[in-house]
């Protein structure tokens, strides 16, 4: 599967079938997307460490579950049907979901019409538990993303949504691996959590910044340790990827891109959800 404004490395392909091959239990896959058009305005540039930090991070530690809870459209593998003649994407069961027609709900309507590739992820997690879903690092492939605040506050409304309201859906799905505190039904929890406090957590931290720049109270211990720990993961990264240009894209998305991303766009996407 693939979009329209997506180039692909041409070594992608051979790294995606490299991976399918090696177990038959691999259902789906997907690979690194990054920005294209990275340098075109200032909304584009602070882009470049959110999807990075979205596949080397997110999908990275989901894909240690086998469980990557987004495979994209604009690039993944699906396996339609298995060695032994097991229909897997082809099944009628994923197909009599994936193509209904009559959604009347607020939450169906999230799910099927802003997100469908979330949504097939979701089907797939359902259907076929002793499967997995992961991520290739190697194949890459290169997307036009929005350039302007106004196309960029109408994609992600759609993201936002569908993502909130396909993790509800995973919530019900029982078969994630991992026991208690240690499985990826935690991680959707959290992650649910946090899209639905991501505004109110952002406002608290500029008063907190604003508190101690003002003298009235200090950092605890606790939240330096995880601030710390926060940034220190993703500079490990960086170093041991040889990825140092990113240090930059970090900062830029730091300053421009934290505001847009944890406040102003999740609000604009429940005002229109």
């Amino acid at each position: 599967a693939i979009d329209a404004d997506t180039r692909v490395d041409e070594m992608s392909l051979t790294h995606m079938v490299y991976a399918m091959n090696q177990s038959d239990k691999i259902l789906a896959l997907c690979g690194e997307t990054k920005v294209d058009n990275k340098w075109q305005t200032w909304v584009t540039m602070f882009r470049v460490f959110e999807y990075y930090n979205n596949h080397h991070m997110k999908k990275a530690f989901e894909s240690a579950f086998g469980c990557v809870t987004c495979l994209p459209g604009c690039f993944t593998m699906y396996r339609v049907i298995n060695d032994d003649g097991k229909p897997l994407l082809a099944d009628d069961h994923v197909f009599a979901e994936y193509l209904r027609n009559d959604i009347d709900s607020l939450h169906e309507q999230n799910l099927f019409h802003l997100g469908e590739d979330r949504m097939l992820t979701t089907l797939l997690l359902h259907f076929f538990p002793d499967h997995y879903l992961t991520y290739v690092p190697e194949a890459q492939c290169f997307t036009i993303v929005p350039h302007t605040l106004r196309i960029l506050f109408s994609q992600r409304r759609r993201w936002i949504n569908s993502t909130y309201h396909n993790l509800l859906e995973l919530t019900k799905v029982k078969t994630m691996c991992g026991v208690l505190c240690c499985s990826m039904k935690t991680v959707v929890w959290l992650n649910l959590i946090a899209c639905m406090i991501l505004p109110a957590s952002t406002v608290y931290a500029c008063y907190l910044i604003f508190l101690v720049a003002g003298g009235k109270t200090q950092f605890s211990l606790l939240l330096l340790v995880l601030y710390g720990l926060l940034i220190g993961v993703q500079l490990v990264v960086f170093i041991i990827r040889s990825r140092y240009d990113f240090l930059f894209w970090f900062i830029f998305f730091t300053i421009v891109g934290v505001p847009v991303f944890y406040f102003f766009l999740p609000l604009y996407a429940f005002w229109h959800m």
